[in-house]
């Protein structure tokens, strides 16, 4: 009897699938399928003029280490870089143009009085209102609410425009009047819950801190960063320009040669393992349309068919989704309407990346920080625009710059069906007026995301415990992905080894002498 197990998608989660199966249970046969011509999903890196070009995430958080071990279990540990020290923090529009983002903002609440007391983007009565939040309440129910009605009760509405629904741009780029609250920040949550407000879980927590062994301490430190940094992760992700809420200057990272190298280096991994290709498959250009149970006689295998676009049906003991929600739902609406249904519930979002490079002598502004972000009040159509050749070192060739601007996201209107010259006409306006530049790019790259980040919405926590329950009724089949373990590369990763491990725990119950004894 020959055990098969198939990975739907090619992106980083179905790529850390592929790489734990094969080197976990070298001897069981495992077939890749990804719809588009290429492996990466997302992660796409390119280099053209001796400029380095992300259309997608462009920074892996060094907190989270899945994805550094990834990297290391492939053989490129060793070429992992950070971000350039020079660029510290980042930029928040103001009506007076661009001003720096306190230093000390995590996690959404000033952990750093003075930088907050001084910043001109709160007004007085705005820093005295936050400042009340020592005397607010808790409340009482234990419901699910949005990011905005959580701080607007909590810190006030001006907080909330002018510097935390900023930063929320690159969380998923989300909608703060529709994330979730408990989704997102839950270690907030827990403050308010536990302690009675945001100041008085921190000042007790520090207090705590202090009262613990050296050893101790550093252990807390640790699980706090953890739980801390889901917003930092998709920031990075997005890569919106809010590198100074990193835990470290070195807490973001990448490759000489872009996130592509991960990519890259999985694949080569995967291939080494079986030279001759009898076990391992991976298939670009193989859309999978459907998943069938199989009908299957005494003593034989196979519980899953999977059909392909072209008419090709595979059969698999086990099938990992690595893929979108809606992807997913597709796929198995034959073996589960219910849970099609759940996974149909997750909202995404559109975005569209544009690179651009100028001459250096172009650029009047100093360009000492990783960019800037727009608060939603301005309603402008760039969210958000990072000053790669500023944030990593080698992005841009001498005396000459490369930026990327961020548009769409929840909320803020469509623009993937705009044209080339449509987009590029709203980043000369942005570019001249905030950034003073006159001179047309030398350098113009447009990438287009559909659908691409899930949005952890009001409830979300619930619907993917529903559909963890719904899915837990198919044995052999699993979930990977962004839409409910983190839309971080490192989440992302996390997410296909898990659903790895899940594939093979249910395979050595049912076929212990085949799968699991040499583990």
């Amino acid at each position: 009897m020959t055990l098969r197990v198939a990975i739907v998608g090619g992106g980083i989660s179905g790529l850390a699938a592929l790489e734990y199966l094969t080197r976990v249970e070298p001897s069981l046969p495992v077939t890749l399928l990804e719809a588009s011509p290429r492996l990466g999903g997302h992660i796409r890196s390119e280099r053209s003029g001796g400029f380095l070009m992300e259309a997608g995430p462009d920074v892996i958080l060094a907190a989270k280490p899945a994805a550094v071990e990834l990297a290391r279990r492939v053989g490129i540990g060793d070429r992992l870089q950070g971000t350039n020290p020079a660029a510290r923090g980042s930029y928040i529009m103001s009506g007076a143009g661009l001003r720096r983002m306190p230093d000390g903002m995590t996690g959404l609440v000033p952990s750093r009085m003075m930088p907050f007391v001084t910043t001109p983007l709160i007004s007085p009565l705005g820093k005295l209102r936050v400042g009340m939040e020592y005397l607010i309440p808790p409340k009482r129910d234990a419901g699910d609410e949005s990011i905005e009605e959580f701080v607007v009760r909590r810190l006030g509405r001006e907080m909330y425009q002018r510097l935390v629904e900023p930063l929320l741009s690159g969380i998923s780029a989300g909608d703060g009047a529709k994330l979730s609250m408990r989704a997102m920040f839950p270690q907030l949550v827990a403050y308010e819950s536990e302690y009675g407000g945001l100041v008085r879980g921190m000042l007790r927590v520090k207090r705590e801190q202090r009262q613990l062994p050296p050893r101790r301490q550093e252990q807390r430190e640790q699980e706090q960063r953890r739980q801390g940094q889901r917003n930092d992760e998709a920031k990075a992700t997005a890569n919106h320009a809010t590198a100074n809420t990193a835990p470290s200057r070195m807490g973001f990272l990448s490759f000489p040669e872009g996130l592509q190298e991960l990519v890259t280096a999985v694949e080569r991994e995967v291939r080494r393992r079986d030279p001759a290709g009898t076990r391992i498959a991976i298939r670009t250009g193989a859309r999978v349309e459907r998943i069938e149970r199989a009908e299957t006689a005494p003593g034989e295998s196979a519980g899953y068919r999977v059909l392909l676009a072209n008419g090709e049906a595979l059969a698999a003991d086990a099938v990992i989704m690595a893929t979108a929600g809606y992807v997913s739902a597709a796929a198995l609406r034959g073996v589960d309407e219910e849970l099609a249904a759940l996974l149909r519930e997750i909202e995404y979002a559109s975005t569209v990346t544009i690179s651009v490079a100028y001459p250096e002598s172009a650029v009047p502004k100093r360009l000492d920080a990783t960019g800037y972000v727009a608060p939603r009040v301005f309603k402008r159509d760039v969210l958000a625009c990072t000053w790669v050749s500023s944030k990593f070192n080698g992005r841009a060739p001498a005396g000459h710059v490369l930026f990327r601007l961020f548009l769409g996201g929840a909320g803020r209107g469509s623009y993937i069906e705009r044209g080339d010259a449509e987009l590029l006409e709203i980043v000369r306006r942005e570019m001249r007026e905030v950034m003073g530049i006159a001179a047309d790019p030398e350098l113009v790259q447009v990438n287009r995301f559909d659908r691409a980040m899930p949005q952890y919405n009001v409830g979300h926590l619930e619907r993917v415990a529903r559909i963890a329950a719904q899915a837990a009724r198919h044995p052999g089949i699993a979930l990977a992905g962004a839409a409910s373990g983190g839309v971080g590369i490192p989440d992302c990763v996390k997410s296909g080894e898990r659903a790895a491990t899940a594939v093979l725990a249910w395979l050595a119950q049912r076929h212990p002498t085949e799968v699991g004894s040499k583990t």
